[in-house]
């Protein structure tokens, strides 16, 4: 019973660390993106 237990907390702990990598990856590339395009935006503004 306890061995199944360990199995299921290990699982529910490798899901949660798998998820909050993405996350992690995700909001980064989000963030790198934003900076581009306000680099983007400031170059047009300085060009009008």
């Amino acid at each position: 019973m306890n061995f199944i237990l360990t199995i299921i907390i290990g699982f529910i702990l490798i899901t949660y660390l798998y998820n909050l990598l993405v996350n992690k990856r995700k909001r980064e590339t989000f963030i790198q993106a934003g900076k581009k395009w306000d680099g983007i935006v400031n170059e047009l503004s300085r060009r009008k």
